[in-house]
């Protein structure tokens, strides 16, 4: 990575998130999630005709990361992001069927918070595994279809990262055995 943040902090500030659309705590095996979804945002400053859902799961008091499921190759945290990115553009795409940008950017877009600081600090934060599961996911609207019902969608972006989640126990179980640190 060429762009690491300093150690110690964020490449940005989190998204506020203690007042999610969806706060759901989940067991998956031996390993406690909560899972925070925000609301459908609108009239974002800073991408105009664009719908913003942010997203975070947590494992323990912090962001979860892949390493902390003990997963530690770098093909296999870059697997477990693949599945997780794709499921969720697919969701995305399901739900508001997006046109692509005039730019030929994708959509939608999907951000990360990137490596987790405690991550950094240890010298983790080369490769996927170190990276947060802190995402935003931009939609671009003209000629979209958004959902009538934003809840619907929220709740299906939560089966989605459900869905993801276990994947990624599994993969963590498979790779690396079951290590359970933080929880």
């Amino acid at each position: 990575m060429s762009s690491l943040p300093e150690r110690g902090s964020w490449a940005a500030p989190l998204p506020d998130l203690s007042q999610p659309a969806v706060n759901q705590r989940i067991r998956i095996g031996a390993h406690v999630f909560r899972i925070a979804i925000s609301t459908v945002q609108r009239d974002v400053p800073s991408e105009p005709d664009t719908h913003l859902v942010q997203i975070g799961v947590f494992y323990g008091e912090r962001p979860l990361a892949a390493h902390d499921l003990g997963l530690q190759s770098p093909d296999a945290c870059a697997n477990v992001w693949a599945f997780l990115t794709n499921r969720l553009n697919e969701t995305v795409v399901q739900f508001y069927t997006p046109r692509p940008r005039p730019t030929g950017e994708i959509n939608p877009r999907l951000g990360c918070w990137g490596p987790r600081p405690d991550l950094i600090e240890q010298c983790l934060a080369e490769d996927d595994c170190a990276i947060a599961v802190v995402l935003g996911l931009s939609i671009w609207i003209p000629g979209a279809n958004p959902p009538v019902d934003d809840q619907v969608f929220l709740e299906a972006i939560r089966d989605t990262l459900v869905e993801a989640l276990s994947y990624w126990v599994v993969v963590a179980q498979k790779t690396a055995g079951p290590r359970d640190r933080l929880n």
